[in-house]
């Protein structure tokens, strides 16, 4: 697709200024709150502050992301979405089902310029108990520069996230391993001197996919009966 240089322009000025040192929860629900600086002349910013919720990250493809992460965004944050989405390779990361709340999404003016209003802004930014992050943008593309900011605060968080999630399912595996050992011992021991339970328990071996693991006891004990 024909890329428009307004798109580029805007990806390109964007600027994080104050970046969240926490990455993305992995197994729930983040809520940042984002001021966007834009200036307009040398005297004039416009600020946009809103909150993007994050609810529980799933695996995705970049396609889905696109399709998904441009909830109540403009045309200009779709066409920059499009063209991430036909390069994956910048989007094989955690899909997070953003969501920008609309309602909560205000503007006003600083009549100063650009690094004054920012200071300004980063200064409130620090005393407010949320998740922050200040960016630097473009006035009528700020939805651009807080879709490339998500796009690179994801890519952050994603070997974190990578990392908990194995971490979740090996300690589950593990967790589940244990648990059916504990039944496969109460079931063997139920089974003794009972030909129908052996039975039982032989199917359940099989169902377990450790009828292999356990096959020789499984035999002692028909033996026995």
């Amino acid at each position: 697709m024909k890329f428009d240089d307004n798109i580029w322009y805007a990806v390109n000025q964007t600027r994080i200024i104050l970046e969240p040192e926490k990455v993305l929860e992995t197994f729930g629900q983040t809520k940042i709150k984002y001021r966007i600086v834009c200036p307009t002349n040398d005297s004039l910013c416009k600020v946009r502050e809103g909150v993007v919720l994050t609810e529980k990250p799933l695996i995705m493809s970049a396609s889905q992301f696109a399709q998904k992460v441009l909830e109540g965004f403009g045309q200009k944050a779709s066409e920059y979405a499009d063209w991430l989405k036909g390069h994956g390779e910048l989007l094989n990361v955690i899909q997070y089902g953003l969501q920008i709340r609309k309602e909560e999404i205000s503007e006003s003016e600083i009549h100063e310029g650009l690094e004054t209003a920012i200071s300004k802004v980063v200064e409130v930014a620090e005393k407010d108990s949320m998740i922050n992050v200040v960016i630097q943008g473009v006035d009528e593309m700020w939805e651009v520069s807080l879709l490339k900011f998500m796009q690179s605060y994801m890519q952050r968080s994603a070997p974190v996230n990578f990392q908990t999630f194995q971490s979740h399912q090996i300690n589950a595996k593990e967790q589940i391993g244990r648990e059916q050992d504990s039944y496969i011992e109460d079931r063997f021991y139920e089974a003794r001197g009972n030909k129908a339970k052996i039975n039982e328990l032989g199917r359940e071996l099989q169902n377990f996919g450790r009828f292999n693991e356990f096959e020789d006891r499984f035999y002692a004990l028909l033996r026995e009966c």
